[in-house]
């Protein structure tokens, strides 16, 4: 017995033409979905701070901190860039010469964290655009940059040698506080940020 297919050969190709290119598609939007991480969650949660600025203040005792605990400290306002990369202008006091910036990398499973310092005109401080990428023990409320190489190399030609071990976090407790912390080798430096009071525009 002879079997007749119902569908013309020219419309069975153009079917499947539209199969493949549907698939295509759901395949590359899956792609190009950031993985949720516990470091896209942290990102996230700070995304979700942006339009907004907090007063702080600093709360570890190193005398080298002293002119900065005189000071109050301003955070923000934070911007979303885009969504992978959120800046966090940081007065203090007068001083307006610091941006943080955080950025979302590899779908979702590295996050960087850069200082950007300017000089009094303007210019680029020598010492900028240093920081680290977050290590694995980071989680969606805590997260941990130990410093880079480009910033290792930054601060020793700047003859900056005691800052080579610095190690950063942020610890984020929702609605209640950003607290920021430098550590290394006979250092500390904590301030913390009032989430619960954003500052008036």
């Amino acid at each position: 017995m002879t079997h007749f297919s119902l569908t013309r050969p020219g419309k069975a190709n153009k079917v499947k033409s539209i199969a493949l290119a549907s698939c295509a598609l759901w395949l590359t939007a899956c792609a190009e979905t950031p993985a949720v991480t516990p470091l896209s969650d942290f990102h996230q949660s700070v995304q979700s701070l942006c339009g907004q600025s907090f007063q702080g203040k600093v709360i570890s005792q190193d005398a080298a901190d002293e002119s900065w605990r005189k000071e109050v400290l301003t955070l923000g306002p934070i911007k979303c860039v885009s969504d992978n990369m959120t800046s966090m202008a940081l007065d203090v006091g007068a001083d307006k010469s610091r941006v943080w910036s955080l950025e979302v990398m590899e779908q979702g499973q590295a996050l960087e964290f850069k200082h950007a310092h300017t000089l009094k005109d303007g210019s680029p401080d020598p010492v900028t655009n240093y920081g680290g990428m977050a290590s694995g023990d980071s989680t969606s409320t805590r997260v941990v940059f130990p410093v880079d190489q480009e910033s290792i190399d930054n601060f020793r030609e700047n003859g900056l040698d005691a800052s080579v071990t610095n190690v950063w976090s942020f610890t984020l407790a929702p609605a209640e506080t950003l607290t920021y912390e430098l550590r290394r080798e006979n250092r500390e430096f904590i301030a913390v940020f009032d989430l619960s009071e954003p500052l008036l525009p």
